[in-house]
């Protein structure tokens, strides 16, 4: 399955690179392709942490963060 995944990853990076040389870093193909290879490494990365439950508390995914947020009123 890694194999696959890595597989998949290089592809993704070659498309990326082809389509940045190609269509150029502010195109919507290189967007989508970056999109899509962001995605891929969440997913790993989620998938990897929910497998090994000590390296998910190691990493510290799943804590939550609390941010306070600023309320400003709208002016009139």
């Amino acid at each position: 399955m890694a194999n696959q995944q890595d597989d998949l990853l290089n592809s993704l990076e070659s498309s990326l690179r082809n389509a940045l040389f190609t269509f150029g870093a502010e195109s919507p193909q290189y967007h989508s392709i970056k999109f899509m290879v962001e995605e891929h490494i969440s997913k790993t990365k989620l998938r990897t942490c929910q497998e090994n439950p000590l390296l998910s508390q190691a990493l510290g995914v799943g804590k939550g963060v609390v941010m306070n947020l600023a309320f400003r009123p709208k002016e009139k």
